[in-house]
């Protein structure tokens, strides 16, 4: 009988892990780019100084004030975020639909800063948690997807358990192909088993309410999106209200209120300002607020939320998004993602391997491998172009944020065909090959085209630059090291 309910187990685990894991490596990619994409946002916008000072001077906040105004004239609801030790810079932002873009103030003079126009780190935020679907079905899609990989966790440790620590103790990464890639795919999962579970329960418990529209009880319990996607306002205002009071004592006064001392989100209404506690105040990811009147400032109300159900999905919210995590904590937050993404795509691999030979000549397996290859080539090539647009691209380009992310869905539709017509003629390996080719000349030329660009000074923000071109470019050793494997196998 245990025999059995491992073959079953077995059954659902490949079927289960395989269909889902085309799209889980997705969500685990984007989302670990998202753990930095603050970062991103900087590595793309290089005119933003990102060694001044934060201190807020009234002569900013009014500037602020009349942008947010100016906006609400065009029709667009948009909001303020303060400046905060991760971000410098005044920042007037309106959702356009995908993600928050705007404005950066100089948070001192007030001067607009001449930032190049980008969706940023934004665009892997987005694209993690919907797929760049949207709520219905992009949002239903991805906590779906979540169900299925508690469901393969599960399955995967009742398949494994009994050979698991021979498994970890003999771990050949140097051995037969489909044993190597099967000790990594365990490897990963069992080292970082406790984050992937956390991640994906919290994840799915997040946007749990999308799948389960008819219980208003828990919709009111379970947050859905952070602060700023719940807050902000997405629509259109009908009309623009009064320029607002001066927000220099209103900052002050909701920061003694709400205990937050930088970092604020301000979100305005016809009639109130609405000062918002800071998301990296801590774990507890709250919607916690102080208003005011638009028209006088004087003080209306503070809303809080201390409820045990609301505190719990709170902390819940908090230590999935970790936008209160210190640089250290982000790092193995990033860290453990890219180890979940690493299970997802040797599963995906060992899948095919173990097929390969009974299933190979069938035209549902050749399917099965162009997909793979579109998933983990197709989508780090695109996201390698997304950063190559904005080096290349011109500087002042009309409608420049959109023509990066067309670009990107460009690159992975190119890439996915290629796979397609290899894979469907019986070329699969030299669509790996040519795939990896090109991935690894994308990542290992990146900090070459950074550095030729100039588009910033090396010794300003060195950290944030140098560190997104070495990840870029450890990315494309990666895929050099897997098409000389390749080769060597091939030959």
């Amino acid at each position: 009988m245990r025999e059995t309910l491992r073959v079953h187990m077995g059954w659902l685990h490949s079927w289960v892990g395989f269909l889902a894991g085309l799209l889980l490596v997705l969500v685990f990619a984007s989302g670990t780019l998202a753990v930095f994409d603050t970062e991103i946002t900087q590595w793309m916008q290089p005119e933003v100084s990102l060694t001044q000072s934060t201190t807020l001077t009234p002569a900013a906040l009014q500037a602020a004030a009349q942008a947010v105004q100016a906006e609400e004239q065009k029709g667009l609801s948009a909001f303020l975020t303060l400046p905060s030790d991760r971000d410098p810079v005044l920042r007037v932002l309106h959702y356009d639909g995908y993600e928050f873009v705007g404005t950066a103030l100089d948070p001192t003079t007030g001067a607009l800063v001449p930032a190049r126009e980008t969706a940023g780190g934004q665009f892997f935020y987005n694209f993690h948690f919907s797929l760049r679907g949207g709520n219905q079905p992009g949002v239903q899609i991805v906590t779906f997807l979540g169900f299925c990989l508690l469901v393969a966790i599960g399955s995967g440790l009742v398949i494994h358990i009994k050979a698991l620590w021979p498994d970890l103790i003999l771990f050949r990464p140097f051995g037969p192909r489909p044993r190597a890639w099967l000790d990594a795919h365990l490897l990963a999962g069992v080292l970082f088993l406790p984050f992937i579970l956390f991640m994906g329960y919290t994840g799915t418990a997040i946007h749990a309410r999308v799948l389960l529209p008819a219980q208003p009880w828990f919709a009111s319990h379970h947050s859905g999106k952070d602060k700023k996607e719940k807050t902000a306002p997405k629509g259109r205002v009908l009309q623009a209200g009064p320029l607002p009071p001066p927000l220099a004592p209103l900052i002050a006064q909701a920061r003694e209120l709400l205990q937050s001392p930088d970092g604020n989100l301000i979100l305005f209404t016809p009639d109130e300002v609405r000062i918002f506690k800071s998301d990296a105040y801590g774990p507890f990811l709250t919607r916690d607020h102080a208003d005011f009147s638009r028209k006088d400032g004087h003080f209306l109300r503070s809303a809080t939320q201390s409820s045990p159900a609301t505190a719990t999905m709170q902390l819940v919210r908090g230590l999935h998004y970790a936008r209160y995590a210190p640089l250290s904590l982000r790092w193995l937050y990033f860290c453990s993602g890219l180890a979940a993404t690493a299970l997802a795509a040797s599963g995906l691999v060992v899948f095919l391997m173990k097929r390969r030979r009974s299933s190979g000549e069938q035209a549902l397996f050749r399917l099965a491998e162009a997909l793979t290859q579109t998933t983990l080539i197709g989508f780090p090539t695109a996201t390698l172009a997304l950063f190559w647009a904005n080096r290349c691209l011109p500087v002042t380009l009309s409608g420049r944020t959109m023509a990066e992310i067309y670009l990107f869905f460009t690159v992975w539709s190119l890439c996915a065909a290629h796979a397609l017509v290899l894979c469907m003629t019986r070329h699969a390996a030299s669509g790996w090959r040519q795939q990896l080719g090109l991935l690894a000349g994308a990542g290992c030329a990146l900090p070459l085209l950074d550095l030729v660009s100039g588009s910033h000074p090396w010794m300003q923000g060195g950290g944030v630059f140098l560190t997104t071109d070495s990840l870029a470019f450890c990315t494309g050793l990666t895929a050099l090291f897997a098409l000389l494997k390749l080769r060597e196998d091939a030959a």
